[in-house]
């Protein structure tokens, strides 16, 4: 599991990863989907977005296509009393018809997404080109594999240049089609600059195929890498280059004794002088002017790490493979390092083809035991020395968190970091000029019920201060502070919604930044801006739909890249962010550059499942939102087999609008099943009241909002067959899952699937567990309520299904081998178990991912079919 964020994020289509999120390894649960670029007629693959729906309300029978498709597109939030209906409709169809490209939207009632046999698919604009209802085919796995419901986003990556002003910014960036990466500029559509000739060169005799990884601000130099080869999440090790540009010359970063070893990562300082990267766990630093390379630290081993980050902090802390921060001029850069010495190892053992498996230590520290033991080093590019940053006055103790870095532009360098339960927080300023460190700020989580988790980076203004995301009256926002040491800070926005990921842009001119926030629901994520000073906030996406934007932001802050995520057909665009602040007409009239027409035209050859958007609440009053995806040809008289499909985590969603269709969907699709994905208390979107419900009792409210809020369901609506009911995860939402049945033992659901599961927190990292579930010594909910202990209650379940990866990093097999065990110990065999031997946590070795998304498909089509009953 990584660590919670937003799946929203702007930067990648994670998993959520979305994270998510991002605690994303719910993102895992989708198939493998790919974008596909073809400016140049190559194919480029890479992840889309995680999951989605489109939205439109009511019954549209007997409406025109671009009535049904408008109507789609522009449903306001309050359901209004439509007397005349064909006056309005009319009136409709007419306003929406010249902006329909950018609207889409929910009410808080229940909304129809792609409505089924009456009505005509919304992403088609041309009507003749839909096919007849009993001529649609049902979505399958291998379509779906094959990227025939994947939208096809635009590669686009802004070249980072610091202290851009307004007016000197061109908005430089890198496009990839193909094999190839072109330079681009917003400022001038037809500017493109294509960066090499081939995708691969010979050096010393041998052939190297590579990838662009960044230009330097100088637009003159690239850093490439070959040979990669994956570690963790987001580590890899790999053969590191530079190319020069213009003439096309291409250098290793790293060579010894006439060998190109792999290193971990390179990167630019932000001025492009010089080349950081870490190698055998050491810190170099090649000066690219002089050509002179320097070894900083020397003490690098298997368990001590430079400018790295171990296993725990690369998953749980950073979200990064990467631990150094440079200072804007370039004087200085400060890197972390990580002693695990003590942190014991879990034995992963890969079996392959040997005689005797290999084992392989990883340094995993699990709650209670030692943790990592971290440092922050500053070293002086001129004076070529490193100083320690001191660590005194601290309350934290020895093995403190450090979660986030940042050098403003007085040379002075913030540190945010916690205890190791990560509620006891420090903003601690370190001085280069006095290699002195003071803690500026302090605050307890205690006093919103949470923990401290990364929302966005730390931004530093171009000038002077920085803005940083707080948690004021339960929300997250932004929060301005006028220099590093300022201990208050001036909120930049307030509201009953949250900010999500930070600062997204900037214009120093007009002192003007931009920012993604949910508007108050927790399915939204909508662009806004404000002032430096908080003056003039403003929604520039229209809050009246519920629709899902992400956004990044030239360096000067003049163009944006703005992406409409759903729920209607994505968009993707550059336009000058000023036009766009006065007139939203500048997205509408702005150039897609994305490919979705491709998904359109196949949506409408398959039996695509509608979804809707359900508010329950439960007999507290608590109100849980809901997705329920049904069938094509739904009809309301049938009685159709249930699938909750979970997650659960501390601060997660499951729940988006992203337009989306994935695994579950191809089940409805396929099946005739109805699919409701929930979001329990806990969950993320909904500020810190919401969230907290998490704070000290994982597995506690989410097996109890799930089984309620699906009997409420099931009894509002009267179409489900109650002897085939299921509910499955991956990851945490494998913990769900069977935390569910345990509480739930069989009374509401009858089957379940669960994923790579965790069964018992003691067994995770303690990072993420201790954040939200204190020290074991401090809570005795570890044993009582989090750990799946109580298994004479499966019993009562019809049947149930279990499948882990052998060398799962993340979620070790172990935690699946205790539950077994318990199993055997009380005579539990209703069950079914498939291993992965040698799969991580993603289970993809040799074909296992084809065969996990197969055996769900088909172990789920049985039980529906009642071939698990009285077996």
């Amino acid at each position: 599991m990584a660590r919670n964020s937003d799946i929203g994020r702007l930067d990648a289509d994670i998993e959520l990863q979305n994270q998510t999120s991002r605690r994303n390894s719910f993102q895992l649960e989708e198939l493998n989907n790919f974008a596909i670029d073809n400016d140049d007629a190559d194919l480029v693959y890479h992840p889309t977005s995680y999951k989605g729906l489109n939205v439109v309300s009511g019954d549209l029978s007997g409406m025109s296509f671009y009535q049904r498709l408008h109507h789609f597109l522009s449903l306001p939030k309050t359901r209004r009393k439509i007397t005349i209906l064909g006056i309005v409709l009319f009136i409709v169809w007419i306003v929406l018809l010249i902006s329909f490209a950018h609207t889409g939207a929910f009410q808080n009632g229940n909304k129809t997404v792609y409505p089924g046999q009456n009505s005509t698919s919304p992403v088609s604009t041309d009507e003749s080109a839909l096919k007849d209802p009993q001529e649609r085919i049902p979505m399958t796995l291998q379509d779906s594999r094959n990227g025939a419901f994947s939208v096809f986003s635009y590669d686009l990556e802004f070249v980072s240049i610091p202290v851009m002003s307004y007016d000197e910014d061109q908005g430089y960036y890198l496009h990839r089609s193909g094999s190839y990466h072109f330079l681009k500029k917003a400022s001038d559509s037809q500017f493109s600059k294509k960066l090499y000739d081939r995708p691969e060169f010979e050096y010393n005799g041998q052939s190297h195929r590579f990838s662009l990884l960044s230009l330097n601000m100088e637009l003159n130099k690239a850093l490439l890498v070959s040979e990669v080869e994956a570690q963790w999440r987001y580590s890899s090790y790999g053969v590191y280059w530079v190319l020069d540009i213009d003439s096309g010359a291409v250098s290793p970063v790293f060579e010894k004794d006439s060998k190109l070893p792999k290193i971990s990562f390179a990167e630019f300082s932000p001025k492009g002088r010089y080349v950081t990267f870490v190698f055998e766990n050491n810190v170099y630093l090649l000066d690219l002017q002089t050509n002179e390379q320097i070894q900083i630290t020397h003490d690098g081993s298997s368990s001590i790490s430079n400018g790295k980050p171990d296993w725990v902090y690369e998953e749980e802390v950073l979200s990064s493979d990467r631990a150094i921060y440079w200072c804007q001029d370039e004087s200085h850069f400060s890197f972390i390092r990580f002693d695990d010495t003590d942190v014991p190892a879990y034995d992963l053992e890969i079996f392959s083809d040997n005689p005797y498996p290999v084992t392989e230590k990883l340094k995993y520290p699990k709650p209670g035991y030692n943790n990592p033991i971290v440092s922050v080093h500053v070293y002086s590019v001129e004076g070529k020395t490193t100083h320690e940053v001191t660590h005194d006055n601290s309350r934290l103790g020895s093995d403190y968190v450090v979660y986030q870095m940042a050098w403003t532009s007085g040379k002075k360098l913030i540190i945010k970091e916690t205890d190791r339960t990560s509620r006891l927080v420090d903003i601690r300023v370190y001085d280069s000029e006095t290699t002195k460190s003071t803690v500026v700020r302090s605050f307890d989580t205690k006093e919103y019920d949470g923990w401290y988790t990364n929302n966005g980076d730390i931004f530093v203004v171009p000038g002077g201060g920085y803005i940083d995301t707080v948690v004021y009256d339960y929300h997250d926002h932004l929060a301005y502070f006028e220099s590093a040491t300022d201990s208050e800070p001036k909120m930049i926005t307030k509201g009953d919604w949250d900010v999500v990921d930070g600062v997204a842009g900037y214009n120093p001119t007009a002192k003007l930044l931009y920012f993604i926030g949910t508007a108050g629901n927790a399915l939204e994520r909508h662009i806004f801006t404000v002032k430096l000073d908080g003056q003039d906030l403003r929604n520039l996406t229209n809050t009246e739909n519920v629709s899902t934007y992400r956004l990044s932001v030239s360096s000067g802050g003049k163009y944006g890249f703005v992406q409409y995520k759903g729920p209607a057909s994505p968009t993707d665009k550059i336009i000058e962010m000023d036009k766009f602040s006065e007139d939203r007409d500048e997205y509408v009239q702005a150039k897609n550059l994305n490919t979705a027409n491709m998904v359109e035209e196949a949506l409408n050859r398959y039996q695509v499942p509608s979804k809707e958007y359900k508010t329950v609440t439960l007999e507290d009053g608590t109100k849980i939102d809901v997705i329920e995806v049904k069938p094509f040809d739904f009809n309301p008289e049938n009685k159709y087999p249930l699938l909750v499909s979970v997650y659960g985590g501390p601060g997660a969603q499951k729940l988006s609008s992203v337009f989306n269709y994935g695994f579950e969907e191809v089940l409805v699709s396929n099946l005739e099943i109805i699919v409701w994905y929930i979001d329990p208390r806990g969950t993320g979107g909904r500020g810190w009241k919401y969230k907290s419900f998490a704070k000290d009792k994982i597995g506690y409210w989410e097996p109890r909002d799930i089984v309620e809020a699906t009997q409420r369901l099931i009894e509002m609506t009267d179409y489900i067959d109650m002897d085939l009911t299921a509910i499955w995860g991956w990851s945490y939402g494998g913990f769900t899952t069977l935390k569910t049945l345990e509480y739930d033992s069989g009374t509401t659901f009858k089957y379940g699937m669960a994923v790579a599961p965790v069964t018992n927190w003691l067994l995770y990292d303690s990072i993420y567990t201790e954040r939200y579930m204190d020290k074991p010594e401090n809570n005795e909910n570890y044993q009582s309520v989090s750990k799946i202990s109580d298994v004479d209650k499966f019993k009562q379940v019809t049947r149930f299904l279990i499948m882990h990866g052998t060398a799962d990093d993340n979620v070790h097999f172990q935690n699946t081998l205790q539950l077994l065990d318990a199993f055997d110990r009380e005579g539990v065999e209703n069950y079914d178990m498939h291993v992965f031997p040698d799969s991580n946590h993603n289970i993809n070795h040799n074909n296992a991912n084809m065969v996990v998304y197969d055996k769900l498909f088909k172990w789920l089509e049985a039980a529906f079919d009642k071939k698990w009953v009285n077996i």
